[in-house]
């Protein structure tokens, strides 16, 4: 990425994880290319500066990300973090079923193989959801589900759909989940994975006798283990997690993992959780090998949850 003496410049386009590990998306303007920053194992911060620009696109039928050709300045305000050229080249609506309008690109999109899937988060927040079949470990990931059971696997996303809205439909399957809901549970729920697996097993078994589900095409694999992914090994226990007030625009330490948006840092021996949630389309300067922000230690209270 471009540097000068203090960092490298870049705009925040997104994370993600696979087979090796977490990593944050960054765009390059200078260079305009899309740049993957793995995170795990390294030492460093972020100061997220004052303007926001184009994430740029994603071609559906190539599954490769771009910068935004532009490089759009974006409303300080604004919901959005794709400039509307930008959106309409990518032409992605994930509620395309519900959509007065869908797009060739989407069109196309949907009648490739998808899946259905139950990601895990706590024993109480179970979510449904669908994506393309060659996203299905990365869109899990990417969401920060702790365990997960992929319980459909069809032809196009019409039919995919069709199951997840069965599913969605049954009491105590929900179909989205904040951020901030997904953080809380990582710093505050215990996980194992027996108690995760225990609970996907007895759910699929419940919705494998509805019959609307079963017509549908329900069919629960395995459950999958997913902290590996994010950590490198086990999570770390839920009590040694702290999460970060405050300190908006700047976050670092050394990085031990990070579970869909929320990255955890290590300073001195402690654990610190910090979203980036809201960090995507904004200016950054990525740093490395030093830690700009210290965060405060509080000695954390023992649960039995």
């Amino acid at each position: 990425m471009t540097t000068n003496e203090q960092g490298a410049f870049a705009v925040m386009a997104g994370h993600g994880c696979d087979e090796q590990g977490p990593f944050l998306l960054l765009n390059d303007r200078a260079l305009g290319r899309q740049v993957r920053f793995d995170v795990r194992g390294k030492t460093f911060s972020l100061k997220r500066g004052s303007t926001r620009r184009c994430i740029g696109r994603h071609d559906l039928e190539a599954h490769e990300k771009t910068p935004c050709p532009l490089d759009v300045e974006l409303p300080l305000d604004s919901r959005e973090t794709a400039c509307p050229a930008c959106q309409k080249a990518t032409g992605f609506n994930p509620s395309f079923y519900n959509a007065d309008f869908v797009s060739p690109q989407q069109r196309a999109y949907n009648e490739m193989p998808h899946i259905v899937y139950l990601a895990y988060f706590a024993p109480s927040h179970v979510k449904a959801g669908i994506c393309g079949a060659h996203r299905g470990l990365g869109r899990l990931l990417e969401q920060g589900a702790r365990a997960a059971c992929i319980v459909g696997r069809f032809d196009d996303a019409y039919a995919a759909r069709d199951l997840e809205a069965a599913l969605v439909g049954q009491p105590g399957i929900l179909e989205t989940m904040r951020a901030a809901k997904k953080e809380e549970l990582l710093c505050e729920r215990r996980y194992s994975f027996s108690e995760a697996s225990e609970v996907l097993g007895r759910v699929a078994s419940d919705l494998a006798r509805e019959d609307r589900v079963t017509r549908a095409g329900f069919s629960a694999e395995v459950p999958l283990d997913l902290s590996s992914y994010y950590f490198g090994g086990p999570s770390p226990a839920f009590d040694e997690l702290q999460r970060v007030e405050g300190s908006d625009d700047v976050c670092g330490g050394h990085c031990v993992g990070m579970v869909g948006s929320s990255i955890v840092f290590e300073q001195g021996g402690a654990l610190f959780v910090v979203s980036l949630k809201d960090w995507d389309s904004w200016e950054v300067e990525l740093v490395e090998g030093a830690v700009l922000h210290s965060y405060d230690f509080e000695p954390q209270q023992m649960s039995l949850l």
